[in-house]
């Protein structure tokens, strides 16, 4: 009787485990149902957006769209309890934010971000979302398209070999509410962020692919620019783990003896997986603490202190010899990236007071180059976000560093990055080359009591 009783139960115990209910998918979702949430924003009295955001990193960072991100501050629902978070970071031009939950113990689990380089037409997908802010939502379906332009159609797509932001397309369901979630592979991993659908048209919705994320991160997280403190280290965001690519001369990390090539395992007893991870890591530190590394270098552990210091800011020239506007050269041809300009002859030069590209090219309204070059006067030391739009390529060169890549052929599109700039004469150098379309490029700028706004003429200079 014992005997068969003990069969019956493992009898039972087996066809549960091997129960055709518990397919792929159900266990993908519960892998993943303890790090997505239904986040909740009042951007003014009386007015809620929702959305949705993923946890990226165990001490509370959620990734998620800027336009559900309409606040600073919001609330995230776990389960029926709610959390506040913070936005620390955000490039609107990419609808890309960050978000920090103050109680991050309550979050559960994390999804690992994975790669979108080698996605797959047809391989499934789990959309993740908070659909018209009714909570937590998954569907499924699979790759539609792996790399599509939007609001562009197919004869318009062969005109523009690179340069465009493409998007992955689904097909899984996907509404209001849902953007900010994640789109999640077979393997659990996080491979684009759901950002749009597409009205009048069914089963049409639209991802961030993650390698933008990834590509971006530095900017939309620049937190040693942002608090004041410098480490001299930069890794690599595309990696699976956090390789050191560059170590500043004389910088603190080189003065702590790290080296380029060297794998960060850990920053003050918590671990960094990858190179996502290491300015995360840094966000909730005091910006001049020292910190504990761990690294691997040649399959060998090793440890060093690194003392922060204040950032670095770059000297500022004098105004005096100097006139307003800046000086420009114009190229003709047809470019898909910016050009080498040493290699290109100049048609023409002279001085202007602003950006007004059509008043410098009378003759083209198409297939030219112009570069741009002088000093930005800056009010006050401090903090500026700089923004660059252009129709094509344009960069943006701040004391002889790139500080805004926004090249290729593309519409009018803007990206921006953060500089802190003490006061006094910077000197720039903006490049751009239009191809075809409407020659737009405009150069924004708000800082510490400075709204969002074009970049007065009288602020340019040159020799």
């Amino acid at each position: 009787m014992k005997t068969t009783l003990a069969w019956l139960l493992a009898a039972n115990c087996l066809a549960a485990a091997a129960s055709p209910r518990e397919t792929p998918t159900v266990k993908l979702i519960r892998k993943v149902s303890g790090a997505v949430f239904p986040i909740y924003s009042e951007p003014e009295r009386g007015r809620l957006t929702s959305g949705s955001a993923s946890v990226i990193h165990p001490d509370g960072f959620l990734l998620s769209n800027d336009h559900v991100m309409l606040g600073k501050s919001g609330v995230v629902l776990i389960g029926r309890e709610r959390a506040e978070f913070r936005v620390i970071g955000r490039l609107p031009g990419k609808d890309l934010a960050i978000l920090v939950v103050k109680d991050a113990d309550k979050l559960e689990g994390v999804v690992p971000m994975g790669r979108s380089h080698d996605l797959m037409n047809g391989e499934p997908i789990i959309a993740a979302g908070n659909p018209g802010g009714r909570g937590l939502v998954y569907t499924t379906g699979i790759i539609s398209a792996a790399s599509i332009m939007r609001d562009v159609n197919a004869l318009m797509m062969s005109y523009f070999k690179s340069g465009r932001d493409e998007f992955i397309q689904f097909d899984a369901a996907s509404n209001p509410g849902n953007s900010g979630g994640p789109l999640i592979n077979a393997l659990g991993q996080q491979i684009g962020i759901v950002s749009a659908g597409v009205k009048g048209e069914e089963n049409i919705n639209y991802a961030i692919p993650i390698d933008r994320v990834r590509k971006l991160f530095g900017s939309l997280l620049p937190i040693e620019v942002r608090a004041n403190f410098w480490t001299g280290v930069t890794v690599d965001f595309m990696a699976r783990n956090c390789r050191v690519t560059r170590i500043a001369p004389k910088s603190p990390a080189q003065k702590a003896g790290l080296k380029k090539g060297d794998i960060i395992k850990s920053v003050d007893g918590s671990r960094v997986r990858d190179g996502l991870d290491w300015p995360m890591s840094l966000v909730k530190r005091k910006p001049l603490s020292p910190l504990a590394v761990k690294y691997s270098r040649k399959g060998k552990e090793h440890q060093a202190e690194i003392k922060p210091t204040a950032y670095p800011l770059a000297p500022t020239a004098k105004k005096d010899g100097k006139k307003s506007g800046l000086k420009y050269s114009v190229y003709h041809g047809s470019f898909g990236v910016m050009p080498d300009f040493k290699e290109l002859e100049v048609m023409h030069q002279g001085v202007t007071e602003n950006l007004k590209t059509e008043a410098l090219v009378p003759d083209r309204d198409e297939r030219f180059a112009l570069v741009f070059e002088g000093y930005l006067a800056v009010p006050k030391t401090g903090l500026y976000w700089l923004k660059l739009g252009s129709d094509d390529g344009s960069k943006l060169f701040v004391d002889g560093k790139l500080l805004i890549d926004n090249d290729n052929n593309h519409p009018l599109q803007h990206v921006s990055n953060l500089a802190r700039l003490k006061a006094g004469l910077h000197r720039i150098r903006l490049e751009y080359f239009d191809y075809t379309g409407d020659a737009e490029l405009e150069l924004r700028l708000t800082g510490d009591g400075i709204k969002e706004q074009l970049i007065p003429d009288n602020w340019f200079y040159h020799d």
